[in-house]
Order: structure tokens, then C-alpha cells, then sequence
């Protein structure tokens, strides 16, 4: 029998220029756990997955649990929790966003992310051209850098009175995600949604980035959802500080 080779999972996440940071994560994760026992290749994997991801917080984490002492039970927690909290952050983020008088095209938002689309389905709305360009994941077809109102299931279209935006990373001062986070952030109250995967120190925070991609300051956005919660852009810059890095 030849030597195990890294899991097809592994490699499809670490190339992966179209997914957004959860999609990717939930993929990394399943390859993780195909290797969880051999200490040797799983390694190798998180050494694949870090460089090959080098602007996702999610991707972090799973690196911190693959050097657990039990990493099989800390990488399938992981994945749990990858499940539990984006459906709590999408409910959260979606009443937030009825609070503040979101009508049918009247949400903004920029660049691919898997939960704002879920949180736009879930007020009926539709990201427009789901298709445009999404440079900092390096592929066509995506929509990123402008910011642009989500269209309404009737076709209805309004001025965006408020923006929602995913995150690949959340530190204590500043989030990391595609560029026009920023001008959007500045033009109208933008909510960032988001999970505990998100969240990185400040040391860690300082390596992750990439063509794109731009560091925005938390102080800019009006709130953050990490799972159930909706925190102020200074709480979830606290619980990211708070966090150890050991990378």
C-alpha cells in the first residue's frame, strides 16, 4: 500500500477562489477529519490549507483544533459549531435588519459571502447579477468592490437605506474583507454578519490578507452578528482580543 495522500476536501478548499470564508471552512474541515489520525499528513494538510487560504480566520481555527490532543473531537466540534452558529447568525442578522426598516431592495452589500446570501433570502431578497466580479476571491463570475442594493422579490428597487456585509476576519480594531466593505460602511449603517470562527487576535489578525481584500475599522460599521448576538463593533473587537493565538 503507498503512502496516504492529503484528502481531495484539503486541496478543493485550499484552491477555492469562488467560496465564501464558511463554505470553505466547512470543506477543509471534512477533509481534516479524513486524516485525524495520522498526525504526520494532517499537519501536512493545515500547512496546505494556510497557505493556500491565507486571508480566512475560520481557517485559523481549524488549525488551532487539528493541534488539539484530540484533534478528531476538536475538528468535528468545529464543524458543529460551524452549522449551529451560521443559522443563528442569519436569524440575527435578518430581524436586526427588519428592525431598521429593510424594505425589498433596499439592502447593499459587496463581494460573495454565503450568509449575507442567506440573510438577503431570508428578507426575500436576491444579491443582483449573482454573478459580477469578486477580486479578492480572484474569479469570475462574482459582484465585489461596489456595492450594490439587493433586488426584492417583486422587482422592486429602492435607494439602499442600509448595508450587509460577511467578514473573512474580525479583530480588535478592524475586519477583513472584499474591497468596498469601506465605501459602503461609509455611506450608509452597514451590519456586519458573522460567526465565533471569525474572531482572531490581534497577532493573527496582522497576518491574514490579500489582492482584493481591505482592512476596514470595526469603529466604521454600525453593528456585528457573531452567531446569536448582535454585538457593538467594540464588543466583538474585545471577545477577538480576547482570543490566544498559538499559531
Amino acid at each position: 500500500m503507498g503512502p496516504r495522500r492529503l484528502p481531495a476536501a484539503v486541496l478543493a478548499a485550499a484552491e477555492d477562489r469562488r467560496g465564501g470564508a464558511l463554505e470553505v471552512a466547512a470543506t477543509a474541515v471534512d477533509g481534516l477529519l479524513e486524516v485525524a489520525t495520522d498526525p504526520a499528513l494532517l499537519a501536512e494538510a493545515v500547512r496546505v490549507l494556510l497557505a493556500g487560504q491565507p486571508a480566512m480566520a475560520p481557517i485559523w481555527h481549524l488549525a488551532v483544533a487539528a493541534r488539539d490532543p484530540d484533534p478528531r473531537s476538536a475538528l468535528a466540534g468545529l464543524r458543529l459549531q460551524l452549522r449551529a452558529d451560521a443559522d443563528a447568525a442569519v436569524a440575527t442578522a435578518a430581524t436586526w435588519l427588519r428592525e431598521h426598516q429593510a424594505t425589498p431592495g433596499s439592502v447593499a452589500t459587496v463581494s460573495h459571502s454565503s450568509l449575507v446570501d442567506r440573510v438577503l433570502a431570508a428578507l426575500g431578497q436576491t444579491r443582483p447579477g449573482a454573478g459580477g466580479t469578486d477580486p479578492a476571491r480572484g474569479q469570475a463570475p462574482r459582484r465585489g468592490g461596489v456595492a450594490e442594493p439587493a433586488s426584492g422579490g417583486a422587482g422592486l428597487s429602492t435607494a439602499p437605506r442600509v448595508g450587509v456585509v460577511g467578514a473573512d476576519a474580525i479583530g480588535p480594531e478592524a475586519l477583513l474583507n472584499a474591497a468596498g466593505t469601506r465605501e459602503l460602511a461609509g455611506r450608509v449603517p452597514t451590519l456586519v454578519v458573522a460567526t465565533a470562527v471569525k474572531l482572531v487576535p490581534a497577532e493573527v489578525f496582522g497576518r491574514l490578507g490579500g489582492p482584493g481584500f481591505e482592512v476596514v475599522p470595526l469603529e466604521a460599521v454600525a453593528a456585528v452578528v457573531v452567531g446569536p448576538e448582535v454585538l457593538s463593533p467594540a464588543e466583538a473587537g474585545r471577545r477577538a482580543a480576547r482570543l490566544s493565538g498559538c499559531l
